[in-house]
């Protein structure tokens, strides 16, 4: 009978232990090189300060999410509508950084615009997979 007792109060340790360090059940890392990997999304906004010549007619910007996995974007919403010529968004290592020159894993997002455009504001769909997080940045690529 003791020995049931035993038994019984090592499974529940073991069951106890298992709960409290997550850890030990923690996945393997995430490969952001398999592009069927597990993918997060955000949306991301563009607006009048991401221009980047005096022709108003492309936005940059550079999205920190710690990856290189396969990136998509879609566009939801463009103000005003139909501005939108194309966009395309880039894994890569970010050029420069205010933080001592290191270099961050992210997205470089390109959208071009029809003529000289005003005031404009593209919302946009943005996965990745693997990213950790989506930090817009300062930095234009």
């Amino acid at each position: 009978m003791r020995r049931g007792w035993r038994s019984a109060g090592m499974a529940c340790g073991a069951g106890l232990f298992i709960l409290c360090c997550p850890a030990v059940l923690s996945a393997a890392p995430c490969d952001q090189f398999n592009p069927l990997g597990p993918a997060r999304s955000a949306r991301i906004t563009l607006n009048s300060s991401d221009f980047v010549d005096e022709r108003r007619d492309e936005m940059k910007s550079f999205i920190a999410t710690g990856s290189l996995g396969k990136a998509d974007i879609s566009v939801v919403s463009s103000t005003p509508g139909g501005i939108v010529r194309g966009v395309s968004a880039t894994p890569e290592l970010s050029r420069f950084s205010p933080l001592y020159g290191e270099q961050l894993k992210g997205i470089a997002i390109t959208a071009s615009l029809k003529g000289g455009a005003g005031p404009a504001t593209i919302v946009l769909n943005l996965r990745q997979v693997c990213a950790e997080h989506f930090r817009n940045t300062v930095l234009y690529y």
